[in-house]
């Protein structure tokens, strides 16, 4: 890695993790997504609602399965509550849950949505006041005979207005309202918080479950309301919390949720993905391209010689092999003394031994057994290793001649 490349990675390392420090050194904001989850401190979490139940001393039981499952263990006579931004239901557990209040017991919801079959089962339907389009629009809350509140309850954070409506062949009792703010009339206040007999039981239906979160009960007098809303709850039996239906029920779908649920942890699992990222980039990669090797050529001109005079010994030629041992020196003698082989044999041979620096007659014999070998029509291999013993004679001692290799 180059110096350039190493202060980059360096300045790009410090700028993630300042970037990384500042996020977790500054205050987290505010979550003020619905829960109501008894564990859950943020605002619309219900810890301190639920931290309040259990000392008292009521006979609490805390429901982790589905309704239809819970409700076959239910006693007869108790509270089964539900307190969540919505509830579900099915047309089956509907039936369920019904029978169960038939018998005496006494359902509770507390809740901003209710499945429309649920509602149609008991007569009645949810609506909404109209929208103002206003980002904090504002709801008061009041109780009805014989609920006891000094005076109505503000909630100044954003609330969609749910009410009930019903008919007149349906017999509907009544115990709260809620009306905008800004329209104080008391005839535009609409039902929220109603109770229906049905057979030997109860069911109360409540559309405003923020009552029951952590940012409603830090005020005295939104505490005195939630109490007067749980006095419908009959303490000398089983009341059954619901843990099942919650927004903010937690489900590990994921292996790392033990590293990604602390934040510090998630940053140090998340920078170390950002370094190997960077060093993939940086130090991945081939630093020089890569250099093909070549193999030099060998010199074959032996092998090829041996495999031509193996060729010449198969074919047991020996004339055709004479012939060009005695081409093959001509050409040397050409080549290594600049001699010129049209001459008659005489001149021949005095230009041969003056220019190699052997004997004349050494020349002379040569030459002259060179000219007989050359009328021959057949040779031996008698004739082959005289010819080559005269070669060789006459290279062993010959004194002149030019070099043909290089001297630079």
């Amino acid at each position: 890695m180059s110096r350039g490349q190493k202060i980059l990675l360096g300045l790009l390392s410090s700028l993630i993790l300042g970037v990384l420090l500042l996020i977790y050194s500054s205050p987290p904001p505010v979550d003020w997504s619905p829960s109501y989850e008894q564990n859950d401190s943020r605002p619309l979490g219900s810890k301190v609602f639920y931290d309040q139940v259990k000392k008292s001393n009521a006979d609490w039981k805390e429901v982790n399965s589905p309704p239809f499952e819970a409700i076959a263990e239910a006693p007869q006579f108790g509270t089964y509550a539900f307190i969540n931004s919505y509830f579900t239901s099915d047309p089956d557990e509907t039936a369920l849950l019904l029978d169960w209040v038939r018998e005496g017991g006494h359902l509770f919801i507390s809740a901003s949505t209710i499945p429309t079959i649920f509602l149609d089962s008991l007569g009645i339907k949810e609506e909404f006041f109209p929208e103002r389009f206003e980002i904090e629009r504002q709801f008061s809350l009041s109780l009805s005979s014989p609920m006891v509140l000094s005076d109505s309850i503000t909630y100044d954070k954003f609330h969609n207005g749910e009410y009930y409506e019903w008919g007149d062949s349906v017999e509907v009792r009544t115990l709260g309202k809620i009306s905008d703010v800004k329209d104080p009339e008391p005839t535009n206040a609409k039902p929220n918080f109603v109770q229906i007999k049905k057979g030997k039981g109860f069911v109360t239906l409540h559309a405003f479950p923020e009552v029951f979160s952590n940012y409603f009960l830090l005020n005295t007098t939104n505490k005195a309301y939630s109490e007067q809303v749980l006095g419908t709850w009959d303490l000398d039996h089983p009341i059954l919390l619901d843990h099942y239906i919650k927004a903010g029920k937690l489900t590990n779908s994921s292996p790392l949720y033990l590293i990604l649920g602390n934040p510090y942890l998630k940053a140090a699992y998340f920078t170390c993905w950002v370094l190997l990222a960077l060093w993939v980039v940086f130090e991945g990669k081939r630093r020089q391209k890569a250099i093909k090797v070549i193999t030099p050529l060998q010199n074959q001109s032996l092998e090829f010689a041996k495999t031509i005079s193996s060729i010449y010994l198969n074919r047991k030629d020996m004339t055709e092999l004479g012939q060009l041992q005695m081409k093959l020196f001509w050409d040397y003698c050409r080549t290594k003394f600049n001699l010129q082989t049209e001459e008659n044999k005489m001149e021949i041979a005095i230009s041969l031994a003056n220019k190699s620096g052997v004997d004349l007659d050494l020349a002379q014999d040569l030459v002259k057994k060179f000219s007989f070998f050359e009328a021959k029509s057949q040779l031996n291999s008698e004739d082959i290793l005289q010819i080559h013993q005269l070669i060789q004679v006459f290279k062993s001692k010959q004194q002149y001649g030019r070099s043909l290799q290089s001297t630079g």
